[in-house]
């Protein structure tokens, strides 16, 4: 599959001006609201893909599932990356106080690989790259630890007034909020990230004496979580999904209606060129013999 997309930024005091004007505009009454958990979870050195499968639960899988962990195993012999394992969450059942602790081994999950986003093209606005997602997926710490992917709970924050730096350059654990809206095959999103821990649980490797990071049983309550922004702004995508991916024709079709929705929506909302490295998941393939560079952590100023 390939995902498109424009991005814009919306200030937090634009916010409810924005969601009214959407809901407009996509003729809907009120925006789907959502809050997902998201974990990051990075690969070995060298590429291996997914090898192990014996925590992958296989008696009832369907056939498309299946290709699924097919295309995401070729992939990732190919390039190790960065994975997402995404669980949606409620802010009243799943949080603290009243939240039951989370084995996320029994819990359905979307495991998300994204690929390095293609080149613009003359097309600088529009971002796309291939996507894989599985839904509906248990066991997925396992499967991933089975398949030597490390949660990563590190940080690297830089300067939050620059779009590249604030267009989710870290790869750590956050809450994702986010508000749909539906225009036919087009789907307009406001989303924002929040950090489930405090700042200091985002510390690289290292300074942990090698202990290795796990995910939290229990997530803070919503009060207590922190904006990865410290303006507390929010993302607009307007995304497309292109299903026949090896279809040039249907990829042109959907930049096109894009960049249509793009002059529907001048005025309002200031969508802008995002460099593709900030939607880099690879992992840099390690020489044998050669010590890895220990990780870095840079907060920036707030």
């Amino acid at each position: 599959m390939y995902e498109l997309f424009l991005t814009a930024l919306v200030e937090d005091s634009d916010f409810e001006a924005a969601c009214a004007f959407l809901c407009g505009f996509c003729d809907m009454r009120l925006p789907w609201e959502k809050v997902d958990r998201v974990l990051y979870f990075q690969g070995p050195p060298q590429p291996a893909g997914i090898t192990n499968q014996s925590s992958i639960e296989k008696r009832f899988m369907r056939k498309d599932t299946a290709l699924l962990w097919k295309e995401l195993h070729q992939n990732l012999s190919r390039q190790s990356c960065i994975l997402q394992a995404r669980y949606e969450v409620d802010k009243e059942l799943d949080l603290e106080p009243t939240g039951s602790p989370m084995d996320l081994d029994n819990l359905q999950g979307v495991l998300r690989w994204a690929d390095f986003p293609d080149p613009p093209h003359g097309r600088p606005l529009i971002t796309q790259r291939k996507t894989v997602e599985i839904w509906e997926q248990e066991k997925l710490p396992s499967i991933l630890r089975d398949n030597n992917f490390r949660y990563r709970c590190v940080v690297v924050v830089h300067d939050p007034r620059l779009i590249t730096d604030f267009c989710n350059r870290f790869k750590t654990e956050v809450l994702e909020e986010s508000y749909y809206f539906f225009r036919g095959d087009v789907r307009f999103v406001l989303l924002r990230h929040l950090f489930t821990r405090g700042i200091e649980d985002y510390t690289p490797l290292e300074a942990r004496g090698g202990q290795q990071p796990a995910p939290a049983t229990m997530l803070s309550a919503w009060e207590a979580t922190t904006p990865v922004d410290s303006q507390k702004r929010w993302f607009l995508l307007v995304k497309r999904h292109v299903v026949q991916d090896n279809n040039p024709d249907e990829i042109r079709k959907a930049q096109d209606q894009l960049l249509s929705i793009r002059g529907e929506l001048e005025g309002a909302f200031e969508f802008r060129a995002i460099d593709r490295k900030v939607h880099d998941t690879r992992i840099a393939q390690q020489q044998q013999g050669i010590q890895a560079l220990p990780q870095k952590v840079m907060l920036g100023k707030t």
